[in-house]
């Protein structure tokens, strides 16, 4: 009995050394958690210092910039053209092709100039096209006399995906008279939000690989989506930043940076199949 006692003794003896050390050890796990975090966060303000006087140095200048630090990925599915959106949409000859492209030959050519004699382009995505709010003009090129817009998600485009694009024409009087045009549908955000590269980052990358030249001008930075999967039927895209950027000479060019890994895209068309988690 007495040694039972004396058992049941260093028994409870044992459990409160194990109680106090685990104690001690996630204090001690805690305290160097939050000395990393810190150590994080100064090597991250130290970083962006040294990336604006890399910058400045190269006169790479740049106005303000967006601070989304965190983005889904987003999935969508190529939308089939449907028969009964078709009948919603008169005054057009169209045609199908591969199940999920819609062209139209306007019966009667359709104004697009303002009182101003600009292009603009509103008036006509709402009364011809199916769903043409959810397009973001891109490039408009007067010597093709073509108008580029591609898709949007929750006010971000979905830069340079065949599947998400719709074309407009016009004729030498500056009044439409065709359109072809590609959707996504079942938009959705997918897994965890994932940190993002900063866009002094990703405007550094593009100095640094010598896509941006001495002198440039960084107007524009935007976030959006460019394809980093393509199935059959459904697509996986990643957050990605656009870099408008002016050059001294006075020209312009668009680049982009995935916004998860940091990696410059060259060809959107490419499916960026090497991001790594």
């Amino acid at each position: 009995m007495q040694e039972q006692e004396v058992a049941g003794v260093d028994w409870s003896k044992t459990k409160t050394i194990f109680i106090v050390v685990f104690a001690i050890l996630n204090v001690f796990l805690f305290s160097l958690y939050m000395n990393r975090t810190n150590e994080y966060e100064n090597y991250g303000v130290l970083g962006e210092a040294s990336i604006e006087e890399r910058l400045s140095g190269d006169d790479i200048t740049y106005g303000e910039l967006p601070e989304t630090k965190e983005a889904y990925r987003i999935s969508g599915e190529l939308k089939p053209v449907s028969l009964m959106e078709i009948r919603e949409l008169s005054g057009q000859a169209l045609k199908v092709t591969e199940g999920h492209t819609l062209i139209s030959e306007l019966e009667e050519p359709a104004g697009l100039e303002n009182s101003k004699g600009k292009l603009e382009f509103g008036e006509f995505l709402e009364k011809y096209v199916t769903n043409g709010k959810d397009y973001t003009l891109w490039e408009v090129d007067e010597e093709k006399r073509t108008a580029t817009f591609f898709q949007n998600f929750d006010g971000n485009t979905i830069f340079y995906n065949e599947n998400s694009t719709l074309t407009v024409h016009w004729n030498t009087d500056r009044k439409a008279i065709r359109y072809e045009q590609t959707m996504l549908h079942n938009l959705k955000e997918i897994n965890e939000k994932k940190p993002l590269y900063s866009p002094l980052q990703a405007i550094s990358a593009l100095s640094r690989s010598g896509v941006i030249k001495p002198g440039a001008h960084v107007k524009d930075v935007e976030l959006g989506y460019s394809p980093l999967v393509e199935l059959t039927q459904t697509q996986v895209f990643v957050p990605t930043w656009h870099i408008h950027v002016e050059l001294d000479d006075g020209t312009s060019a668009d680049h982009f940076v995935n916004a998860v890994n940091g990696k410059i895209l060259d060809k959107l068309s490419e499916p960026d199949t090497q991001e790594q988690e």
